[in-house]
């Protein structure tokens, strides 16, 4: 039994490792594009 349950915690330690990697690849993708944002407001209200 404590085999399967030290499988069992490492598979969801796993898990919550790819989940974690997974929010910080979309974290970095929406601050890639935060800038675009800002760049063009000044074009705007240049305008």
């Amino acid at each position: 039994q404590e085999v399967v349950e030290v499988v069992t915690t490492a598979k969801l330690i796993t898990d919550v490792v790819t989940a974690a990697s997974q929010v910080s690849d979309a974290s970095a993708t929406i601050s890639a594009a935060k800038p675009c944002i800002p760049a063009a407001a000044p074009t705007v209200v240049a305008a």
